[in-house]
């Protein structure tokens, strides 16, 4: 009796334990992962960093590349944009200018031939890359950030490195690769997969793009994250930051703050607000976790975005960087040709919440009216970067196209229907590069009668 007895305690303690490691590693993988599924990527990085004590960087990179089109390459294109950030370069560039010396492109023991012109990297294969086929390519390059620059920046002892690497740009028929305008984004790079491994001189926070999970300050360590367009990192002095973390469906949301800021609480609980309303209204978030950094940067990157320090400016700049996650990251577009796709489905999402959030449906879209008043606006929000002036790009794409959509909706049942037409086309295009034309099927296939008097109207 007694054996028997062993015997059955023996069987519990197997079962408790199998029960626990399944739980331990399902509850690794969702936060991991998030909520949905995440697609496998046909590019993966994998980036070393080594901060020096004067703070310039020294990057290693080796990107595996899957030719997924149907014609052979000869070369490879990358966007490099620190290059061009330096007025001489570059027209409407007034910072100071990023310091990029590229020491070595190789792949395998073959020293690759290369051309770097402004933001544009092309590198020479030995041979032609068939389709299907894979090739890793090694790029080593020295970085110093500019201090107080746009979006790549040094701040006193804090870093923000936005596109800071070389980033595979898009194959369509030829490489999608155009001159960097600082109005707003003219690069475009797909998902990647990225293991991120960093040496810094002292103990910093670190924000990345990838699951950093822990808000403790460290020296070294190694990230990885799936299925990222473009992959931020941020370093951050202990001293001069205080940090709050709070918990939507199954994504940690991190606030960071500046220590002197009274504005800590209100970040924390107005991006959970914001966060949720996305999730229920438009869909899943697949990834475990959203920072958030105080930093007047007014910019979106995959998992993270900048934010005011200024609490006034908090509902409106906070929610549309919130809301790019899903219009920009999660549904994709080429922001150079099309970037109302991204901007101005942003901004009526925000104009949305912000409706519900304040229970009045044109108080949301205050914002947009300002930005379309602002400047004369263009007929056709679907000019090419460079093709509108500044004042003219924010007054259409930021303004006029809003507020074109919200008297469409205002027309067909409200924002019901609005946040519902924007969960059907995220539920369609998630973790894909939505087009012009895709669109326009999209739109005229989600409603009765003929639609094309309303899209040409704005719409070449």
């Amino acid at each position: 009796m007694k054996r028997k007895i062993g015997f059955l305690a023996f069987l519990v303690f197997i079962a408790v334990f199998i029960y626990w490691v399944i739980h331990y590693y399902s509850e690794e993988t969702s936060e991991q992962t998030g909520n949905a599924s995440i697609p496998h990527s046909g590019t993966s990085y994998d980036i070393n960093l080594n901060m020096t004590e004067s703070g310039v960087f020294q990057v290693s990179a080796d990107i595996l590349i899957t030719n997924d089109s149907q014609k052979s390459w000869a070369d490879i294109a990358f966007h490099f944009v620190p290059n061009a950030m330096n007025p001489e370069l570059t027209a409407g560039y007034s910072d100071e200018s990023a310091g990029v010396e590229m020491n070595s492109i190789t792949s395998g023991e073959d020293e690759l031939f290369y051309e770097l012109n402004g933001s544009a990297l092309f590198i020479e294969l030995e041979s032609d890359l068939a389709p299907g086929e894979q090739q890793t390519v090694t790029i080593e390059y020295t970085l110093t950030v500019p201090e107080d620059g746009m979006r790549l920046a040094q701040v006193e002892n804090n870093f923000y490195l936005a596109h800071w690497y070389p980033m595979l740009a898009e194959y369509d028929d030829g490489w999608q690769v155009n001159d960097y305008d600082p109005k707003g984004e003219s690069y475009e790079t797909g998902y990647g997969d990225y293991t991120f491994t960093y040496q810094l001189p002292d103990d910093y926070l670190v924000a990345t793009s990838a699951p950093d999970r822990l808000a403790e300050a460290s020296s070294s360590g190694t990230l990885t994250g799936e299925a990222i367009k473009d992959f931020y990192a941020a370093f951050l002095d202990p001293a001069d930051w205080q940090v709050a973390e709070r918990k939507s469906g199954n994504t940690k949301l991190r606030a960071f703050v500046p220590a002197e800021s009274e504005i800590l609480e209100e970040t924390a609980e107005l991006s959970v607000e914001a966060f949720a309303y996305f999730e229920e209204n438009i869909g899943d978030y697949p990834f475990a976790e959203l920072d958030l950094i105080a930093n007047d940067g007014y910019m979106e990157y995959p998992n993270i975005v900048e934010v005011p320090m200024d609490e006034d400016l908090l509902d409106s700049i906070l929610v549309h960087e919130i809301a790019h996650q899903w219009f920009y990251y999660l549904v994709g577009n080429d922001p150079y040709e099309n970037a109302w796709l991204d901007e101005s489905l942003t901004e009526f999402s925000t104009g949305l919440f912000l409706s519900d959030y304040y229970g009045d449906e044109d108080s949301g879209f205050q914002n947009a009216k300002a930005y379309e008043e602002s400047y004369e606006t263009e007929t056709y929000a679907d000019l090419a970067l460079d093709e509108f002036d500044t004042p003219a790009y924010y007054a259409t794409v930021y303004g006029k196209v809003p507020l074109l959509l919200k008297d469409f909706f205002d027309e067909r049942g409200g924002n019901e229907e609005a946040l519902e037409f924007l969960a059907n086309y995220y539920e369609e295009f998630q973790f894909q590069r939505v087009t012009k034309q895709q669109f326009r099927e999209f739109f005229e296939d989600s409603f009765e009668g003929d639609q094309q008097e309303f899209l040409n109207s704005w719409l070449q």
